[in-house]
This record gives C-alpha cells, structure tokens and sequence, in this order.
C-alpha cells in the first residue's frame, strides 16, 4: 500500500519531490529544472515583498497590507527549502512504516493502516480545495481590480519600470508564485500531519496486539515492547525533521492572521478584497489548526495503551511477561507530544494561545494607527 500518496502528487507538482517515473538521467534533469524554476520563482517574489517592506513602507496600513504575503511567501520558501534538504529522512519515514514493526501482521492491522490513509486523503483533498479556491477567488479579484488599471496584485519592489510590456512579465510572475507559495504550504502540510496520523494507526495497531495477548500460546509481549519504544523513537526523528518548520509556521501564522483581521477592519464588507481577506484568513487558521489538531489526537493516541492494558485479561501470563506490559504502561504514562522550538506542544491549547497572541497582536496596531 503507498503510504500518503496524495501528499507526494502535491509534493511534485511543487517541484520538490522527484517522481517514480524519472528514472532516466534526461527526465532527471528535467524536473530538476522544473524544481529550479520553482525556487527562483518563490525567491524572487519574496525578495521583491522583502524590498518593498524595506523601502516603500511608512505607516501602519502599508505595513499590513505588504507583510501578510512577505509573510506567507518566507514560509513556502523555506518549507521547500526544508523538504529538498530532508527529501532521503523523509522517504525513510515513510518508507518505516511499510516494514517490520510497523508493517501490518494481518488483515485486521492492513485494514487499520488503511483506515487511516484513507482519513488522511480526504483530509488532503479537503484542504487542497480549500486553498485552491481561494487562490482561485485572489486571482479572479485581482484580475476584475488591478489588472484593469495595470496595478500589480502585490506591493512590490522591482529593478526595472513595470509600467509598459514588462507589467504583464511581473503580473504573471506574482499570480505563479501565489499558486506554487499555496501548492507547497499543501504538499508540505499534509506531509506532517499525514505522519501524524500514521502514528495513530500504529499505536492502534500496538493496541490490536495488545489485545490478542490473552489468546496467545506462547505471548511474545517482548516484541511489543520493542514496539512500543520504536514508535517513540520514530516521533523523535520525526519532530527532528520537521522542528523548524512548525516554529516557522507557528510564528507566521500568527502574524498572518493578526496582519489579515487587521485588513478587514480596513476594508469595505461589499467587495472582492473582503472575500479574499476572509478566505485568506480560513486557510492560514486552518494550516495552524491541522498541526495542533494531529499533535493533539497523537498525545491522547498514545496515553490509550494505559486503558488498553487495564481492559485485557493479563492475569494468566507469568511474571516476566506482567512485568513487560507494567513497563510499557509506565512509558504510556509519558505522552507522545509534538513541540514547537521545545517550548509549545502542538495541541488544541495551544491553537487558542495563537488566536489570543494575533487579536492582542491586532490591537496593538490598532492603537497606533489611532493615536
């Protein structure tokens, strides 16, 4: 079974996951043009946003009308960056989970691994349409409003007159990079929570042997403990790997959506900005909310193996083996938590902290525009 297969289509579709079908040296170098093409096009966009905020901006409202994007093109850059720079530790995390232990035993555990890629799909799916849609709504907005008065969609700074045939190079350099910044924030997101959610299916999987013990002639309860002491080995490569980009996404979606309420105040209810401010906001709280909510269903996930061990009838195996399950239960006791620069665990407490920093955040700026 391939193990997040709609995720890595994002991935290559943003250039930064090579696909099966490149074998040959000449399709190799192909895509890693295309991959390229992808990074100087995000790089330069976001150095054009980094110049604008250096030189053009001089008060509250350029500062929030320029940052929101600065903000989300910083993080599509380095989440590629991140992911061409972890693309081997990234295939071996998945590629863990189709081999022993964590490779299915029977029928029941292949049914539950697939259960869980299956909630992860439609996950991917729903995001994915999400995001598009409002890229989609940003770019028809923008087409009906600036491109009739030759404005660019972004505050931009550039090295050379856009104002003759050159406007419509830029203009159509900023709708790709909207598109690929938004093709990536997918691809990657969906990466990290998909993991997630495949640690979930293990620990179910280790609750499902659990379960069996009881029936078992000879129970091998060391094998489980292996196990379970793997899977908590598995969460610290993958926090490891991707540590840097959930401080990053954190961080940068608390500006974004502290910067967007801000627009809104400032924008009028009965228009095309409005919608697209709206929307802008839904993806950026629903890209911080999929991090804590799968960092939150990974904690309580893994404290299940406690109940798990209560509920099975363990009173017929020896002392050895009642010991090993006591020791699985006190490691079960320790949660399995997803933290951001080792300070914030990735749970549902932590997605209202971020709601409360970018209102407090927003008034902040609307006390200095008023005074």
């Amino acid at each position: 079974m391939a193990i997040l297969e709609p995720a890595f289509k994002i991935l290559i579709i943003g250039g930064c996951w090579q696909p099966a079908f490149c074998s040959t040296g000449c399709k190799r170098i192909l895509y890693a043009s295309y991959t390229v093409f992808v990074l100087l096009l995000m790089h330069t966009f976001g150095l054009s946003q980094l110049f604008n905020v250096i030189l053009n901006v001089k008060n509250t409202d350029d500062l929030s009308d320029s940052l929101y994007m600065f903000i989300a093109t910083v993080l599509s850059c380095f989440k590629i960056v991140t992911i061409l720079m972890n693309h081997k530790s990234i295939g071996t995390l998945c590629e863990t989970l189709r081999t022993k232990p964590c490779k299915p035993r029977n029928y029941e555990e292949e049914t539950i691994q697939r259960e869980y890629d299956s909630r992860i799909g439609s996950v991917t799916i729903f995001y994915m349409a999400l995001v598009e849609i409002t890229v989609f709504c940003m770019i028809l907005s923008s087409l009906l409003t600036d491109f009739r008065h030759k404005k660019l969609a972004y505050n931009a700074w550039l090295p050379f007159n856009y104002s003759g045939k050159l406007y419509y190079v830029a203009y159509i350099h900023q709708l790709a990079a909207l598109t690929g910044a938004s093709v990536l924030n997918v691809g990657c997101d969906v990466i990290f929570c998909g993991l997630c959610v495949h640690v979930c299916s293990q620990l179910e999987i280790l609750q499902n042997r659990l379960k069996e013990l009881p029936s078992q002639d000879r129970p091998d309860v060391g094998t489980i403990v292996r196990f379970h002491e793997y899977l908590y080995g598995y969460v610290s490569m993958m926090q490891d790997k991707f540590k840097t980009i959930i401080s990053v996404q954190l961080m940068s979606s608390t500006l974004v959506v502290c910067f967007i309420l801000y627009q809104l105040t400032n924008t009028p209810l009965m228009s095309f900005r409005y919608l697209q401010f709206v929307m802008y906001m839904a993806c950026m709280m629903a890209q911080v909310f999929f991090y804590c909510w799968y960092g939150n269903e990974l904690m309580l996930k893994s404290v299940e193996i406690v109940e798990t061990i209560c509920e099975i009838d363990w009173t017929g195996l020896d002392n050895k083996r009642k010991k090993s399950l006591i020791t699985i239960m006190k490691r079960a006791m320790i949660p399995i938590e997803l933290t951001s620069a080792y300070v914030f665990t990735m749970n549902l407490n932590t997605f209202v902290s971020i709601l409360k920093m970018s209102y407090s955040m927003y008034n902040l700026l609307q006390r200095r525009k008023e005074s």
